[in-house]
């Protein structure tokens, strides 16, 4: 069987989902062998003076250009149907990632959460800068792609709004009961703050893997685990589960959050210090962002002057034991003891050579929440650490390095069994140590 659209025929290879009137395939265009989605809607005798509503989702999603919408290809009415073309996500949506959660028993990483809940923020920023309510922000309603881009869809329930005006939502036009906003599901009304709710329900559900709905009592428990996941996020969900929707966060103000407060791209170090090495300064950080460094001989000891040393301060947070100190390239302790030093980057970094060089008495160093997807060059990158024992890099990947030459040089107390990694580029390289 095959649908045609406009001249062009699309093979149906199945049935995604359907509903009283709706049905969506899945199709391959037969000139190109691309693969699409479109949604078919049957026009029944009642509804055929009613076309501009039934038109109405492919109007608002032809508005849209953002990589985290469903993209709009096309529509065709006919008689008694009509079609809308849309791109095709191949990873399913986010129901059957969190059901896939549930049942292997696992939270989701960090890392992922993060970047889950701000593809989902930006495609709903796009949609509220259009004026625009959704009215049926859920799981189901949030694909994915196997590079694990977000995709919002399902726009049946939309409306475009008039500016200052309250949108009235019949019964047969609310969305799924667990994400309907307190004023939508009592009231009938929706605006802007209506899809923040919904988006409140959903952080709630990646967090918990539990849906809120399912938890409410009289006390509206909205709790999630602090020692597991940023407390920021505990305040996102506190003010979008506001019955007073006055109260609650508008998207640019949880984007915010996210961007400035929520960007994990930091490396977790444990240095240990004792008697030998009291009253020494001790080296924290080396170089990153292949920055310019020039060697100074003011002084009987050699010391690193970095020429681009006010970009680099900029760029970097460095918090020992939870406080935040002063940018420095050597750090003088006072107390033996093992210390705990965060390593926040406020920009993607693309060269990281030499980043902890020489650092000899780092003992651990977390990268799993380290944002490595475009750098390019790691050569050296702990050459020199010779305490380092445990180093997490299980979410870093070396497809797009050129570089990684004498990563492991000198890495005394390292041994194989205590890297993390799925990268067998980088154990190979320790093989090479020396």
């Amino acid at each position: 069987m095959s649908i045609e659209i406009k001249n062009k025929k699309y093979e149906i290879i199945k049935i995604l989902g359907q509903g009283e009137f709706r049905r969506v395939f899945l199709v391959k265009n037969k000139s190109d062998n691309k693969l699409y989605a479109i949604k078919e809607i049957i026009i029944r005798d009642d509804m055929k003076d009613k076309i501009k509503d039934i038109t109405k989702e492919a109007d608002i999603l032809s508005k849209f250009n953002c990589k985290n919408i469903i993209k709009y290809y096309d529509s065709y009415l006919s008689k008694d149907k009509f079609y809308i073309l849309m791109e095709y996500c191949n990873g399913g949506n986010l129901r059957d990632f969190i059901n896939n959660c549930i049942k292997n028993g696992v939270l989701i990483q960090q890392s992922i959460l993060y970047q889950i809940i701000k593809q989902i923020c930006i495609g709903i920023k796009e949609i509220h800068n259009k004026i625009v309510i959704h009215g049926d922000i859920k799981p189901e309603n949030i694909f994915i792609n196997k590079k694990m881009e977000i995709k919002i869809g399902n726009f049946s329930k939309s409306k475009q709004l008039n500016p200052n005006k309250v949108y009235t939502q019949t019964l047969n036009e609310k969305g799924s009961i667990e994400y309907i906003a307190p004023e939508t599901l009592i009231k009938g009304i929706s605006n802007e703050k209506s899809d923040m709710y919904s988006l409140g329900c959903i952080i709630y559900e990646l967090l918990n893997l539990r849906k809120y709905y399912n938890d409410k009592t009289m006390n509206e428990i909205k709790k999630i685990d602090t020692d597991i996941y940023n407390i920021k996020w505990q305040e996102i969900i506190n003010s979008l589960l506001e019955i007073d929707n006055s109260k609650r966060m508008n998207i640019n103000e949880v984007l915010y959050i996210i961007f400035n407060e929520l960007n994990k791209n930091i490396i977790i170090g444990e240095i240990y210090i004792n008697k030998d090495n009291i009253n020494k300064d001790i080296r924290i950080i080396n170089s990153f962002e292949n920055m310019e460094k020039k060697w100074s001989f003011a002084n009987k000891d050699d010391y690193l002057d970095y020429a681009n040393e006010k970009e680099i301060k900029e760029n970097i947070e460095i918090k020992i034991n939870g406080k935040i100190i002063d940018f420095a390239y050597y750090h003088k302790f006072e107390k033996e003891g093992k210390y705990i030093i965060e390593y926040r980057f406020k920009n993607n970094l693309t060269k990281i050579n030499h980043m902890f060089n020489g650092c000899d008495s780092l003992i651990n160093l977390d990268l799993s929440n380290f944002n490595s997807q475009n750098v390019t060059n790691m050569i050296g990158m702990f050459s020199g650490c010779k305490s380092l024992a445990h180093l997490n890099l299980s979410n870093l990947k070396t497809q797009n390095i050129t570089n990684i030459d004498f990563m492991f040089a000198s890495c005394d107390s390292l041994k194989k069994e205590n890297i993390i990694t799925k990268d067998n580029k980088i154990l190979e390289e320790f093989d090479k140590k020396i």
